[in-house]
């Protein structure tokens, strides 16, 4: 019995602990193998492709040309016959050719160069201008402001010239007085000078019509008409001192072209006046 026993203890199943703790290492196993058979696959896919490319397999160097000929590395792959070329790229030219590009280079910077001075030169001109613009500018801006004050002055020394007329004319010496006292000497003395050489110049005019006040018309008219082709200035006062009912009884005897001529001319006279 003893025996059997043991027999039954001998055939006892072995513990599988051992199996159990291989597993983890079998998984690292197999992701090992698949990433080194999808990298032999992508390797024999690159090389296959390189080589259709390189042979122009079904024109597919001209396909993909276009897309891989400006890349540093996949150019090289392209056929020879199918690759741009830079006939300026100093690897294609010999030493002559490469000579003869740097003269050009040097010629073209010189001319860049003359350009570039050129250019500043006109920027420099054109900001002297701008700057003499601005000057002028300023300076038609003050010229403008003094004729306005001109203006101004002129228009008071007319208006001051007027009342001066009227206090003349009216024997006002009390106003003339204090005329004076209100505006400064030189301007009062400039007014008067004025009016006093205007008084002198009508009383010569009168003096110039006198004569030919008292004339017929016929024959006053005989004389004028010949002054006005020697002395128009002196026959225009002529006019200007006679009374106007005998001037037009005058002019009515005259040549109707030189009448007109001499009524236009005593009118711009008032008007310049």
């Amino acid at each position: 019995m003893a025996e059997k026993k043991q027999k039954k203890v001998d055939i006892a199943p072995v513990p599988q602990e051992n199996n159990q703790g291989e597993k983890p290492g079998g998984i690292w196993h197999s992701i090992a193998v698949i990433l080194l058979a999808l990298l032999i696959v992508a390797v024999v896919t690159i090389g296959v492709f390189c080589f259709a490319v390189k042979k122009n397999i079904n024109g597919l160097a001209e396909s993909v040309g276009p897309q891989i000929e400006n890349n540093p590395v996949l150019k090289h792959i392209l056929p020879a016959e199918l690759r741009t070329v830079n006939p300026d790229d100093p690897q294609f030219l010999t030493e002559k050719e490469l000579l003869k590009r740097y003269e050009e280079c040097r010629k073209r910077t010189a001319e860049l160069e003359e350009l570039l001075n050129q250019a500043n030169e006109t920027i420099e001109q054109m900001q002297q201008q701008s700057k003499e613009y601005a000057d002028a500018k300023a300076v038609l801006a003050e010229n403008q402001t003094a004729l306005e004050t001109i203006a101004l002055e002129r228009a008071k020394l007319a208006a001051d010239e007027k009342a001066l007329s009227v206090l003349i004319a009216k024997g006002d010496t009390q106003g003339f007085r204090e005329y004076f006292e209100k505006v400064d000497k030189a301007t009062a003395e400039a007014i008067y000078e004025e009016i006093i050489t205007e008084d002198i110049t009508s009383e010569e005019k009168l003096k110039l019509a006198q004569p030919f006040s008292s004339m017929e018309p016929n024959n006053a008219a005989g004389i004028l008409s010949a002054l006005f082709k020697k002395d128009q200035n002196t026959l225009l006062d002529i006019f200007e001192g006679l009374k106007s009912s005998k001037a037009a009884l005058i002019l009515e005897q005259m040549d109707a072209e030189t009448a007109a001529e001499i009524t236009n001319l005593l009118s711009n006279r008032k008007q310049v006046r």
